[in-house]
């Protein structure tokens, strides 16, 4: 007897959540018109599977290793199923893929090879390949795929848990809903895993698990003959060469009653994109047009699916997997909820020593919360924790996914519960230093000018009162910089990544255990010292000068704009380009000589730099920056450098050629003239300046990430059972009536006879109900 399917209905998750499913339920039962979802309330009986071969269509038009990668993955996996792979050449403009295939389906007999006379899209030829029988259930197969091990005899087993399923849709790292791990994403394949690794993980851990899903992905996609014969084909008149032709067949199947379900566990490695082309975006727009027009439900069901995403426990389970087995330490990176540097850096650490240790992050959230992630941007792994009852459930996760070390990276926005959590879990701590919030509320030593304001001496800030209420946590400002002073010195180590924030930062917490660290970005010291020596410039040639990065008020956006509006004023031959933006719109030309070219990924930085070819580039801090990536940015490019004599460009400048450091609080006008007095005496006549000089800092301490930070950690052994404790204790509370909610919303909105009293809502009023039940 065949047992019956894992089901989102039989887990403790559906049980907890039972009576808000029958409030759907009842929204449904208001829509008379609207296409009714299956709800599931017990599980359905197994049926007996299809004797007959599965027939595997692999239509083929270009991409020769990609399908060879895919036809020998096929023809090597070990399935106990009966199938015949159906391979449809599609008229390929290649020859040496067309020669292949003629030669690998003379080899193997289990190959069927068709080849059409003439290009007839991929909606005929699956056609085409469906209608070879009519009594062999169907599994569509990009030739962009891989599979592995026993993968269809556990889509084929799926497809036979109820009487009524259409279509059945793996799991895949390209495949929008059915995406891991990140969800409705293309994802590269997760650090350390092969598809074949990843495809043993989710059989092991999600076994036999689907869910219902709006529609299956057509990148592979097992059918069911027996819904094959009540529906017909794909639909090759509405529908041409490709693209929406499976979502309007699992649309067909689900008003005629049948189910199409997400397997959870299987995977499938899928490329993505290899035949269409630059082609694929104008065939998803044509198609969503006739989706729209066939199915005017389609995108509300898809778009409360998203919203539900029943899918995610799983998912998770995968990632705690995935933490767990890796065997590595888990470090716990607690961050502020901003972009900029200290993300970064913590990404950079994670990958630094990806071969030895693994990084989770902890961010704030609204509402006294905070977000518990991986650290790769890769990575689709999240929860929320509610700190006012879920602290205690908090630190059991970490516990449990075995958490050695914590490393804090900022305070800011966090409940000073946090910084109990080494105390809870009972482990040491670290704190890399990348401002200065632990003695400035305003975090930059800047004052009310957007300028810096020395303290009275080092370790002290003249821009804050110390009678001020503390930014978190009871009492004053003066209490709360003892309290983050005591919690330095007890750290393990007080990590700075410069000797000027060392000085700084030892000042305010002497006692601390502190290493000047650089960050992980550099790593060849040759990089800081190279640069490419400019030609000289014809006497009438502009000066172009670049500057990098979203600037702030603090790192000078509107010194720029002054400075670039004096150029203008007196027509003086200078040309100022901002790589990136200004927290406000900056004036232009021709009011300011000065071109703003937007923002940018960081990875696209050294194509920017090398396209607009800048002769130097400038950075008009007013704050004491403890690193700076965009000066990494400007010395990998071997370009010549103006910085202020602020905060850590002296001593990475140091000896340099073509670099200078200047006063940092010149007036526009003074750095107008400073920067036409270098286009003169050194740009023009390519005259190199002298080095800068500047006295030694302290020797530093032979301390590495690579080899000491993870030296003296302590073993944790997680507690069990691991995955069932874990799923439990986050299992869907309140979200998901506000889930049901929105799936109620979104199908009112798109009923036939309340559409249009619906847009006759005020959109103020619409956004706030759907932000509301999206929190």
């Amino acid at each position: 007897m065949q047992q019956p399917l894992k089901t989102m209905e039989n887990s403790a998750v559906f049980r907890a959540t039972r009576p808000l499913v029958h409030a759907k339920m009842r929204i449904d039962r208001l829509l008379a018109r609207a296409p009714r979802q299956r709800s599931a309330q017990a599980v359905p009986a197994p049926i007996a599977v299809s004797g007959h071969p599965v027939d595997i269509i692999v239509p083929v038009y270009r991409g020769l290793a990609d399908t060879r990668r895919c036809v020998d993955s096929v023809l090597s996996s070990r399935c106990q199923s009966a199938y015949r792979l159906i391979v449809i050449n599609d008229a390929s403009p290649e020859p040496e893929l067309a020669a292949w295939l003629r030669a690998r389906a003379a080899q193997d007999s289990r190959i069927t090879l068709l080849e059409n006379p003439e290009n007839l899209g991929f909606v005929a030829s699956v056609n085409r390949g469906m209608a070879l029988s009519d009594s062999h259930d169907v599994l569509l197969l990009n030739n962009d795929t891989e599979v592995n091990a026993d993968w269809l005899d556990r889509l084929r087993r799926a497809a036979y848990g109820d009487r009524r399923i259409a279509s059945v849709t793996p799991l895949s790292n390209n495949a929008t809903i059915c995406s891991y791990p990140r969800f409705c994403a293309a994802n590269e394949l997760p650090a350390g895993y092969d598809s074949a690794t990843l495809d043993a993980l989710c059989a092991q851990t999600n076994p036999g698990a689907v869910v219902d899903v709006p529609t299956g992905v057509g990148f592979c996609m097992y059918i069911r003959r027996d819904c094959l014969r009540q529906l017909g084909l794909f639909d090759s008149d509405n529908f041409g060469k490709g693209y929406g032709e499976e979502n309007d067949f699992c649309q067909r199947a689900a008003k005629a009653g049948w189910r199409n379900l997400h397997l959870l566990d299987t995977f499938v490695l899928h490329t993505g994109g290899v035949s269409f082309g630059e082609s694929k975006n104008a065939r998803e727009q044509a198609a969503m047009h006739v989706l729209r027009r066939l199915h005017p439900h389609y995108e509300s069901a898809v778009m409360a699916f998203v919203q539900a995403d029943p899918a995610r426990l799983y998912r998770l389970a995968l990632d705690v997997a995935r933490i767990t087995r890796s065997k590595l330490p888990v470090v716990l990176a607690v961050l502020h909820d901003r972009a900029g540097g200290t993300l970064r850096h913590v990404r950079e650490l994670a990958q630094h020593l990806s071969a030895q240790a693994l990084f989770l992050t902890l961010a704030p959230a609204p509402g006294r919360r905070v977000c518990l992630q991986l650290a790769s941007a890769d990575e689709g792994f999240e929860l929320v924790f509610r700190l006012a009852d879920q602290y205690q459930s908090l630190v059991q996760v970490l516990r449990q996914l075995g958490v050695r070390h914590i490393h804090y990276h900022h305070l800011l926005g966090h409940d000073p519960l946090i910084a109990d959590l080494p105390q809870a879990l009972g482990l040491a701590y670290d704190f890399t230093a990348h401002d200065f919030y632990s003695y400035c509320t305003r975090i930059s030593l800047t004052g009310d000018g957007n300028r810096y304001a020395d303290g009275p001496s080092p370790g002290e800030c003249a821009c804050c009162s110390p009678h001020a209420p503390a930014p978190s946590g009871p009492g004053s400002v003066a209490d709360w910089r003892q309290r983050n002073r005591r919690f330095l010195v007890a750290a393990r180590y007080l990590l700075v990544p410069s000797h000027d924030a060392a000085r700084r930062m030892a000042a305010f917490a002497p006692g601390a255990r502190l290493r000047v660290v650089p960050h992980t970005d550099v790593t060849d010291p040759v990089v800081n010292s190279t640069v490419i020596a400019p030609p000289p410039r014809p006497a009438d040639a502009p000066l172009k000068i670049a500057v990098l990065g979203s600037l702030s008020a603090i790192k000078g956006a509107d010194l720029l704009e002054a400075v670039a509006q004096q150029a203008a004023k007196r027509q003086a031959p200078i040309e100022f380009h901002l790589l990136g933006y200004g927290y406000r719109h900056l004036q232009t030309r021709p009011h300011a000589c000065l071109t703003v070219h937007g923002a940018y990924e960081d990875k696209d930085l050294p194509d920017l730099l090398q396209r607009l070819r800048p002769d130097l580039v400038w950075f008009p801090a007013l704050w004491p920056e403890t690193y700076s990536y965009t000066l990494s940015a400007a010395l990998r490019a071997g370009l010549p450098v103006v910085a202020p004599d602020l905060g850590a460009f002296a001593e990475r400048l140091a000896g340099r050629p073509w670099s200078w450091v200047l006063p940092w609080d010149r007036s526009a006008t003074q750095w107008l003239e400073c920067f036409l007095d270098l286009r003169v005496r050194h740009f023009v006549c390519a005259q190199a300046p002298a080095p800068i000089v500047q006295a030694a800092p302290p020797p530093a301490a032979d301390w590495h990430y690579r080899h000491d930070y993870l030296q003296g950690l302590p073993d944790v052994t997680p507690p069990g059972p691991l995955l069932q404790d874990f799923l439990q204790s986050h299992r869907p509370r309140a979200g998901a009536l506000r889930s049901l909610l929105l799936v109620g919303l979104l199908r009112l909105r798109s009923h036939p006879l309340l559409r249009g009293l619906a847009q006759r809502i005020p959109q103020h009023w619409q956004t706030r109900v759907k932000n509301w039940l999206r929190a």
